[in-house]
């Protein structure tokens, strides 16, 4: 896999070390549309740089960066370069990487004071399809490449994507309200149809103070979606077996596979 290479540039360092007081987590899925948000939120000065720190590639190369063994340690390490002045660390979690800290417990009590923002995407379908492509060609971000060939529809593909996207959207859910964490739901065509109220109310549920000539009015990253992706989404619904394997109610069965493709 081709790293985002921008992510460890010295541009988004912070020139002076400030101590973090309040986490801003973007919980969320892959192909959710956290990247966006998360750029979006950068350039604000007001929610630090909310990256996928701890995806197992990114950390790979965190920890080479900073000669470090142990997720603490670059979490430590990050928290000093990307704290922004107002004492705020951002960082996007998908729900498949809380395992990484050891638990969801041992995720809260790593990050300081975290506050948590639940970023899902009302089209599931549409989002599952973007996870096949995306898996398929090795381009999740925009401007991102990889040497791979030209995706090809299967249907497997979008099927194991929906099921992954719609246990991890419901997985975050049950672990916020069993925790009683404090959280805020937003959806990604709210961030997409108005972008600086979406800041906004993040802001406001953070408690922070944000420069509104800082807040971009729209979306400052490009969509990936495609002529592809509606087509592959036509075809797998056209496709679909309403009598499939998930319908059918055996939740010991059905969860216990479900967590298998996730782990």
């Amino acid at each position: 896999m081709e790293l985002y290479q921008d992510q460890f540039s010295a541009e988004y360092d912070y020139p002076h070390q400030t101590q973090t007081s309040k986490t801003l987590v973007i919980a969320s899925t892959v192909r959710s549309g956290s990247h966006m948000l998360g750029h979006v939120l950068r350039q604000t000065d007001a929610f630090g740089f909310p990256l996928e720190y701890v995806n197992k590639h990114n950390l790979s190369e965190w920890k080479k960066r900073f000669n470090r063994r142990s997720l603490s340690g670059v979490l430590e390490d990050v928290m000093a370069k990307r704290t922004s002045p107002n004492g705020v660390f951002g960082i996007k979690i998908h729900y498949s990487h809380i395992a990484r800290f050891g638990g969801f417990s041992a995720l809260c009590e790593m990050l300081p004071n975290p506050h948590f923002v639940l970023l899902t995407r009302e089209d599931v379908m549409a989002q599952a399809v973007s996870l096949a492509i995306a898996r398929q060609t090795g381009s999740w971000i925009s401007g991102q490449s990889d040497t791979r060939n030209e995706p090809e529809y299967r249907f497997s593909d979008i099927d194991d994507g929906l099921r992954r996207v719609c246990m991890e959207n419901a997985s975050w859910q049950y672990a916020l309200s069993a925790s009683g964490r404090r959280y805020m739901q937003i959806h990604f065509s709210d961030v997409k149809a108005n972008t600086a109220n979406a800041v906004l109310r993040i802001a406001d549920f953070m408690g922070v103070a944000v420069d509104t000539r800082k807040i971009p009015q729209v979306p400052v990253t490009k969509s990936q979606g495609s002529e592809l992706n509606k087509q592959w989404l036509t075809k797998f619904q056209q496709e679909f077996d309403g009598d499939n394997e998930l319908l059918r109610y055996n939740p010991e069965s059905m969860w216990h596979k479900l967590s298998k493709k996730l782990s």
